[in-house]
């Protein structure tokens, strides 16, 4: 009888470990639900199924000029202003969520000032092989930058499993003074066909 009784408890613990370890194993809905991380890296071409991206350039400012537009938007934190060129690869598309992720888990949208909209890429009809240049704006303290990484994804909602270009930004705190500007000026954007 006792070691039946044994059989049992062994049993039943094998069976709670079992249980556990599936839990634990087991993708959550969060999981299932993130976008895919294509990892690159600045200033060299970062290729996903639906677009490649290329980072050039990052600038930071409090005061923002806009083309045909008047006055100068200001900010009480900074204006981070990310340059890249962006190509669709396989069908028209529009870049429609941009974010930063700082070292410390927060993350900051992409800026929504009026006028942007026409101005940036993420208000830029992507055609399929012919590359764009323009800006990306975000609104964050300048001084979160360091450690910081650009996140890029074309939709905005049910990005179930579609690709996110994933680039750290590279930016140390001795490089911050450098990347500072009076005035971040934004250029149109413009495809390079």
């Amino acid at each position: 009888m006792k070691a039946r009784k044994a059989v049992n408890i062994g049993l039943t613990l094998v069976v709670l470990v079992a249980i556990i370890a599936l839990y634990r194993w087991t993708p959550t809905q969060q999981d299932i639900q993130q976008p895919v991380a294509v990892n690159g890296e600045v200033g060299k071409p970062l290729h996903t199924p639906r677009f490649d991206l290329t980072v050039t350039g990052v600038r930071t400012s409090k005061k923002l000029r806009v083309p045909r537009t008047t006055p100068d938007r200001e900010t009480l934190s900074d204006f981070v202003v990310i340059d890249a060129t962006v190509k669709a690869t396989r069908e028209p598309i529009h870049i429609s969520k941009v974010q930063i992720r700082t070292s410390d888990g927060y993350t900051y949208l992409g800026s929504n000032r009026s006028g942007l909209q026409d101005i940036d890429l993420t208000g830029f009809q992507l055609a399929p092989d012919i590359p764009a240049h323009g800006s990306f704006v975000v609104e964050m303290p300048a001084d979160k930058l360091p450690g910081a990484i650009l996140l890029v994804t074309e939709k905005q909602f049910f990005t179930d499993l579609e690709p996110q270009a994933t680039i750290p930004l590279d930016v140390g705190k001795d490089q911050l003074a450098g990347l500072q500007q009076d005035v971040a000026i934004l250029k149109t954007t413009t495809d390079l066909s």
